[in-house]
């Protein structure tokens, strides 16, 4: 094995870092020469150096080492100095850019997971995107600023930025919820969904829910909503979404379509979609360059220029050649691209050209030589530029004259409005205003506050008598002549008004008898004190009471809930009240009972929120936390162990045998274990965020997105392919056979010998993207983003050949045997394939109102909001 080999095996411990790799906003440089401004620093993962590439020339002004053993790295510029996090030590390292000098921190950091760096004015925050945990360092002296902070249950990494007040945003990827840091305290606004997407623009927090449809513009005080559009999205939409940091405006990429939308706060509305390429592509998060943007394409190794005005592709740049996850930075008006895992990387012009960059050069055995590549330096000017191909919307452009790389682009000229205290507040408030330019200098500055009042200043005080919504505009003419303009929305509330509640979040909505339900709300101002109540309608006095501004309960009876809220400020007050539905979490099952898995015990009429079924036993997980089982105990698969009573978070049933996962991460077995299958073996210690159970073999996927496997590996069954060693999702088993999903939307397969081709994977599968995957009997499924089915295998049984009922709106699928259940967003139940006790007919009591199904062998198990008379 060459040295480049060794090193992409070990790039594969660490989940998805090739995509993480981000570099700041600039700050001030040394005068050190092609340092001053048009540089940037990026990741060189195989030789574990940070790059630094001059925009200008298109060269590499230097390369330095690490010191450390090659993987991937997080970058983050700070000022005239690199942030570099080796996402595999876990060690956090300062270049200076000056000197090239490297110091590194005494603050640990995790390791062997992703990690993202984000910067602010006076702290570089480090984010494990896996655990949610934030710690806060120094950019000077690396010394570490307070104790970590958990800011969420996990974070997409396309969903943490900062501001520049030194605030770390991020949507809570298991809850929907916004959450930030500011001064180290955590905050949070409940979300009613877990579709939303965060990005910041002009410098406040913006959230795009596909679920709802919006696009929401917040407060950077409170997390309040100022400003809203409707987006046209929906609930299928998968997509990433960037912000400009000169106009209140999103940039909305949707992989399930291949389109670029582009929404604007100041207008109140969206523009019509640019296909940017094929529906499921593997757009990356859009970059908006004022009258541009760029949209990279992970799918195909190429990025898209769009004209925001025209809303026209007017360039596309082959970038790679190939599929692969790079990055795309801007700085000082630069755009640079890199290939994290490879020698690649370049200056993309908007106006044409693609100047590459060799990072360094490889030897005969893959080993790398110092210093740039002369040759290939030479190649480059005298290549020029590569061949333009056609794209969606691309018009035919004229060849260039001249093969010499043109000057990079000047930098763009910047502005945004602060306010103080906020933008919202009383009649009669005076509100201060600064416009910040963000290459300062002289200028003259006019305001217009729409009130038919106008000032001049870079900082003005202004004073609303009346109550409203209000857009102040600002206009800098720089000494120059040129003219920036920014604009913001003040809102006006009646003065002496009392507060209101715009908001009351109950999370879940349906909840389960028995399962905890969080309580919050939004509000237009800080209330003084709160008062909650729930109650049931013709009940003499209330279920529950609260004080305080969120509170957590659980409910013993199925049934309407009212919650209600009282907010005071002063001698002012505010009441708001929601009704939702407490379900009672019942298992129903029908087809064979020649075990006895029909014989449903009392403990699972109610208080459900999961089940599984193996071959011939049921697990069912309770709103406690602890695990029921029935049905076939010839190997005690049906003797639920003490520690499984309390505290476990997911169950898989096997073929004779069980599995549960704690909420500590640790995994714990019963039942048959002739070839170790119900025992976890060290290798799956505290870290497991997800199990499943085969026939005889086991699965396990942790938190950093390997999978790892153990029990019977006659072909292959617990052995993962070397491809499940990251950015693995989720996984699920059937027969004899284990199917994954990966971050990139890719599923792997693997075990059995293939005998009904259920582990090759049509490329139809997977266009439109991954929701979730089923295996059964020599047979596999995909459920795809826009809640269609497909399937592949053995279709002695009809298993494969998917009824239209199921080619829309499902939600969920299992496979575990040779027929299959499909449940459907408004609660109804699809079966199809073997049927000979009925398994696959679904009786007309348990075939709506369903929460989750299950397959047996021979039977059929559903989870039902309520149990029917």
């Amino acid at each position: 094995m060459n040295r480049r080999a060794r090193l992409l095996t070990v790039l594969t411990a660490v989940a998805a870092a090739a995509a993480v790799v981000l570099v700041a906003e600039p700050g001030h440089h040394s005068a050190r020469m092609r340092m001053h401004s048009g540089t940037a620093w990026l990741a060189s993962n195989l030789t574990g150096e940070a790059t630094l590439v001059d925009g200008a020339s298109a060269e590499v002004a230097a390369r330095v080492s690490l010191g450390e053993p090659p993987g991937p790295l997080s970058v983050a510029q700070h000022g005239g100095a690199a942030l570099v996090l080796n996402q595999v030590t876990g060690v956090l390292s300062r270049v200076d850019s000056a000197t090239l000098k490297v110091s590194r921190s005494a603050v640990s950091l995790p390791q062997k997971t992703v990690t993202v760096l984000k910067a602010a004015p006076d702290v570089i925050y480090g984010a494990d995107v896996h655990s949610g945990m934030v710690t806060s360092v120094d950019p000077g002296t690396l010394a570490a600023k307070g104790e970590p902070v958990r800011l969420a249950g996990s974070i997409r990494p396309d969903d943490i930025a900062t501001d520049s007040r030194g605030r770390l945003w991020a949507v809570d990827e298991k809850t929907g919820d916004l959450v930030w840091l500011t001064g180290g305290v955590r905050r949070t606004r409940p979300s009613a969904t877990r579709t939303a997407r965060l990005a910041i623009t002009v410098d406040q927090p913006a959230v795009v829910d596909p679920g709802r449809g919006t696009a929401e513009l917040l407060s950077p005080e409170t997390g309040a909503v100022t400003r809203s559009v409707e987006t046209g999205l929906k609930d299928d939409d998968t997509v990433l979404v960037g912000g400009s940091a000169d106009l209140p405006r999103l940039l909305i990429a949707s992989r399930t379509r291949g389109e670029l939308i582009t929404c604007s706060f100041g207008t109140g509305s969206c523009s019509a979609p640019v296909r940017i390429s094929a529906p499921g592509a593997e757009l990356g998060t859009p970059l908006d360059l004022g009258a541009h943007a760029v949209v990279p394409d992970h799918s195909t190794g190429r990025a898209a220029v769009v004209d925001l005005a025209t809303a026209r592709v007017v360039a596309e740049h082959d970038l790679f050649g190939r599929p692969t996850r790079f990055e795309i930075v801007v700085r000082d008006g630069i755009v640079f691209f890199n290939d994290p895992n490879g020698n690649v990387a370049g200056v993309l012009d908007l106006a044409g050209d693609v100047r590459t960059v060799t990072k360094y050069a490889e030897g005969p055995e893959g080993d790398t030589v110092p210093g740039p590549d002369p040759r290939a330096q030479a190649e480059q000017v005298a290549t020029g530029r590569p061949e333009q191909k056609p794209g969606v919307g691309l018009p035919w452009q004229p060849e260039r004259t001249s093969q010499t790389n043109p000057p990079p682009p000047a930098p763009t000229p910047a502005a945004s409005i602060s306010v103080s205290p906020g933008n919202r507040g009383e009649a009669g408030t005076d509100f201060g205003l600064t416009m910040a330019l963000r290459q300062p200098g002289p200028a003259t500055v006019r305001w217009t506050f729409s009130d038919g009042t106008e000032a001049t200043g870079t900082t003005v005080h202004h004073r609303w008598q009346q109550p409203g919504v209000f857009t102040v505009r600002a206009e800098a003419t720089l000494d120059t002549g040129a003219r920036l303009h920014a604009e913001t929305t003040i809102t006006v509330d009646p003065a002496n008004a009392p507060p209101s509640i715009t908001q009351l979040v109950v999370r879940r909505p349906k909840p389960v008898i028995g399962e905890s339900v969080h309580f919050s709300a939004d509000t237009t101002a800080e209330p003084d004190g709160w008062t909650w109540t729930v109650t049931r309608p013709g009940a003499p006095t209330p279920e529950v009471t609260a004080r305080t501004p969120e509170f957590d309960h659980a409910f013993s009876t199925p049934g309407v809930h009212t919650v209600s809220l009282t907010i005071t400020k002063g001698i002012r007050t505010a009441q708001s009240s929601r009704q939702f539905t407490v379900v009672q979490g019942a298992v129903k099952a029908w087809g064979s009972n020649a075990a006895g898995a029909l014989e449903v015990p009392a403990g699972a009429a109610s208080g459900v929120i999961a089940i599984d079924a193996g071959f011939h036993h049921v697990l069912a997980l309770k709103a406690d936390g602890s695990v029921l089982a029935w049905g076939a105990n010839d190997f005690a698969q049906a003797a639920v162990p003490p520690e499984a009573s309390s505290g476990v978070v997911a169950i898989s049933a096997g073929g004779a045998y069980s599995l549960a996962l704690k909420a500590d991460g640790t995994v714990i077995g019963w039942g048959f274990n002739d070839s170790g299958e119900a025992s976890a073996p060290p290798s799956a210690p505290r870290d497991v965020i997800a199990i499943a159970a085969g026939t005889a073999y086991s699965q396990a996927l942790r938190a950093d997105g390997s999978v790892i496997g153990w029990g019977n590996e006659d072909e292959g069954r617990s052995v993962p392919p070397p491809a499940a060693g990251s950015g693995v999702t989720s996984i699920v088993t059937g027969t004899a056979h284990t199917l994954a999903v990966k971050s990139d939307g890719s599923v792997l397969a693997w075990g059995t010998e293939n005998r009904g081709g259920e582990l090759t994977i049509p490329a139809e599968a997977t266009s439109g993207g991954v929701r979730a995957v089923a295996a059964g009997f020599e047979c596999s499924f995909v459920l795809r983003t826009n809640g269609s089915v497909f399937g592949w295998g053995n279709r002695r049984w009809g298993t494969p050949d998917v009824p239209d009922s199921a080619k829309s709106g499902v939600v969920a699928i299992d496979a575990r045997d040779r027929h299959v259940l499909a449940l459907k967003a408004d609660g109804s139940v699809i079966a199809w394939g073997h049927n000979a006790s009925g398994e696959a007919s679904v009786p007309p009591q348990y075939g709506s109102g369903a929460r989750a199904v299950s397959v047996g062998d021979g039977f059929s198990v559903v989870l039902l909001d309520s149990a029917p008379e």
